[in-house]
């Protein structure tokens, strides 16, 4: 027998438990029922990779909604999927009483298998790209703001010309934006200046060492020995806290017990390069970070820390056995133009002051 919804028509299979019902309520009664139905006949119709997927970035921001957002879906798509594993398993796999997020003992047991799983399922579509042996259609490429510029022609060239791949989408920004784009796999490949330990099943290939320089406007005359001193006529121009460089330069200050005052920051290098320039101020930056700004014009001097040294790495990371040899190609080229740009535009930098990996010089 069928029982029709006095409030707007809707069918339902079974009676309802009081005379004046409410269409949602029993909807949702219903849903739930049908859900467990099809959960015991094993006909429950929902993506089981993509949930997994979902619950293992939960397990790892401890959050739905960073989860969601590393995943590049909304948060209630995010707690949809959760739903449907746990509805699926007939278990709970978090508790949603704790903040930050806490897993029960089925939710800790899921973990580590869904973290075997999700490897097996990356192998599976290395294999078939691997038998299918046709060029990729598309490319995604994530770059340091600061080089993407100099490096995006002969990217471009390489992957159409070597690789036979037509279309290549470049995203600019720092480090840390390259983890998400990564983990949302939006990104294949991505030169960077951070390891990004944080994510399994990552290649990793050395592109150079730079060591930072200490920028003045040009034709500085004042005293360049002495960093504190220097402060003291210019202002310390610096890059945020929240940019991997800015907290790199600022941890190897507190280490020497440097301590200069906070005048002027930013979170890109022509940004901080432009009031060096204008003669307003100095700045510790990098060969690559003085690339842009030089092609722009900017006229500063260069010169030695006056204190221990600090470098960075550039590199190129990749997922592994998901490209074949186009990541290592892509960092030997990648090397080449950067030597090649430095060399141009910076032809009295010292040659200790940046050194290309060996395994991309001699290619």
């Amino acid at each position: 027998m069928r029982y029709p919804c006095r409030r707007n028509g809707a069918i339902f299979p079974a009676k309802p438990a009081c005379a004046q019902w409410d269409f949602c309520n029993i909807r949702k009664t219903y849903v739930r029922s049908r859900e467990r139905t099809l959960v015991k006949s094993g006909s429950f119709d929902f993506n089981l990779f993509r949930s997994i997927e979902v619950f293992a970035a939960i397990v790892e921001t401890r959050h739905v909604t960073q989860a969601a957002q590393m995943l590049g879906m909304t948060q209630s798509a995010a707690s949809q999927h959760l739903k449907n594993l746990e509805t699926a398993l007939g278990v709970s796999l978090i508790d949603r009483n704790l903040r930050p997020i806490e897993l029960t003992k089925a939710g800790i047991a899921l973990h580590r298998r869904a973290t075997a799983i999700l490897a097996e399922v990356e192998g599976l579509r290395t294999d078939a790209r691997r038998i299918n042996a046709a060029p990729l259609p598309l490319l995604r490429v994530a770059l340091l703001a600061s080089i993407a510029t100099t490096l995006a022609p002969a990217l471009s060239v390489l992957a159409r010309k070597t690789f036979g791949i037509p279309e290549l989408s470049l995203f600019a920004g720092l480090a840390t934006d390259h983890v998400a784009l990564l983990r949302a796999r939006r990104a294949d490949l991505a030169v960077t200046s951070g390891e990004l330990f944080e994510i399994e099943g990552l290649t990793r290939y050395p592109v150079m060492t730079e060591k930072f320089l200490l920028v003045t406007p040009k034709g500085f005359s004042g005293d360049v020995g002495d960093i504190t001193k220097l402060s003291r006529k210019l202002a310390f121009v610096r890059f945020s806290r929240e940019t991997p460089v800015g907290l790199r330069v600022d941890q190897h200050l507190s280490r020497l017990r440097i301590e200069l005052p906070r005048a002027m920051e930013g979170d890109r290098s022509s940004v901080v390069m432009a009031p060096v320039a204008a003669g307003m101020g100095f700045a510790i930056l990098t060969p690559t970070l003085l690339i842009d700004g030089l092609a722009e014009g900017m006229e500063i001097d260069i010169h030695p820390l006056p204190f221990t040294s600090v470098s960075r790495n550039i590199l190129l990371v990749a997922r592994e056995r998901e490209l074949g040899d186009l990541p290592e190609a892509f960092a030997a080229r990648t090397a080449e133009v950067l030597k090649q740009t430095i060399n141009h535009r910076l032809p009295d930098l010292p040659p200790d002051h940046y050194t290309l990996d060996s395994s991309v010089a001699s290619t």
